[in-house]
């Protein structure tokens, strides 16, 4: 297994999927732009497992922000017992928790004993404290997940597209007083003479990108922390990722109020970063949600991932769904504790999910099934 500190050096390098999170554009506007690397706590690792051709991005972490798979009580358990948990090996989208592929070849048949392997040697080889496998879609958990990791749980609320015409048929799929609600919350953002509109990547403006990174500063401010993304790298991703993202603004009488920046791909729209210059009732759940879900139906994506977390979704329309991380960690006696508190965790999620799922707004008929995969 070799290591690249670039992916520009990943010359063979080749992407044909649209998921956009992973394409080169993406990283090397993160790189280029000191978003990872240097003092950032990301230190780009790209893995090369040649016999494979296979690339994988990892990257060695002396933290855990921007993962949003939460492990900072292990590292707690870690210090307490006098052991090191940073640095660690993660592989990931960076900053974005958005299940996908993470496995960037076109070679079929591929060997998930091999590649468990290859990675957790390297950790060994390394002297890293595990390996940490982010948002894996279902064909590589269903490769890997037997080959001695830990496979864990975690809930987010996504909607999916059953073929509706438009918004209105799919507020027929809910319960009266449920779809009156919504309606009423969007009659207020009409009522109130508040303009929407939808840039795609070249029409967003400069004043668009400085309103823009206003907003999405402001909103990690909030929590007493600031954006991981800087200003040039969307603006680097904009140029060249035009076809993969889209900002939805909010103005009254041509003032910005608010803005949410969207990337998509061939079937799925990806809900990302959100702020606002005042505080509208109403206006978050507009340009987060009902603009999305009406972006999905105008242009037939057939699914929508509107963020983290958030159980205000439900109700309007957004189904509790699992997304899945593998984790191996190099000490033995952590690794098998921690496959006690995933195991343990996961049970909870599963009567926490169930009960999410009891108070979708859809009427009986029109009831989705439960998403267990």
């Amino acid at each position: 297994m070799q290591w690249l500190n670039s992916i520009s050096l990943a010359k063979d390098y080749s992407w044909h999927n649209s998921y956009p999170f992973l394409q080169k554009e993406f990283l090397t506007a993160l790189e280029e732009n000191a978003c990872i690397n240097g003092e950032s706590g990301w230190q780009s690792h790209y893995l090369q497992l040649e016999e494979q051709k296979v690339l994988l991005p990892a990257f060695i972490k002396k933290h855990s922000y921007g993962e949003y798979v939460f492990d900072w009580g292990w590292a707690e358990a870690y210090q307490k017992h006098g052991l090191n948990y940073y640095p660690k090996l993660i592989i990931a989208a960076p900053f974005t928790p958005v299940t996908g592929p993470r496995l960037i070849t076109n070679e079929p048949g591929l060997n998930g004993q091999e590649i468990s392997s290859a990675l957790q040697q390297h950790c060994r080889d390394q002297e890293l404290s595990g390996v940490h496998y982010l948002f894996c879609n279902q064909a590589e958990r269903n490769l890997l997940q037997d080959h001695n990791w830990h496979l864990r749980k975690s809930v987010q609320f996504h909607w999916h597209n059953y073929q509706y015409t438009n918004f209105e048929h799919f507020l027929s799929t809910f319960k009266s007083r449920k779809r009156k609600s919504i309606l009423k919350e969007r009659l207020k953002i009409q009522q109130a003479n508040i303009q929407i509109t939808t840039l795609s990547a070249n029409e967003i403006g400069e004043d668009d990108w400085n309103f823009f990174y206003y907003c999405y500063q402001s909103t990690y401010a909030k929590r007493g922390m600031q954006g991981y993304i800087n200003l040039h790298a969307f603006k680097m991703m904009a140029a060249t990722m035009q076809e993969h993202m889209i900002l939805i603004k909010a103005s009254h009488e041509n003032q910005p109020l608010a803005c949410a920046l969207y990337f998509k791909d061939q079937e799925n729209l990806y809900g990302r970063y959100w702020g606002c210059a005042q505080e509208i009732t109403g206006l978050h759940f507009e340009l987060c949600y009902y603009q999305g879900i009406e972006y999905c139906i105008k242009h037939g994506l057939k699914h929508f991932n509107p963020g983290t977390q958030g159980e205000h979704k439900i109700s309007r329309g957004f189904e509790p769904s699992f997304c899945y991380s593998l984790h191996h960690l190099t000490h033995e006696g952590f690794h098998d504790a921690v496959g006690n508190f995933v195991r343990e965790e996961a049970i909870e999620l599963g009567h926490y999910q169930k009960n999410c799922y009891q108070q979708l707004p859809f009427n009986q008929q029109n009831m989705p099934p439960l998403r267990e995969d």
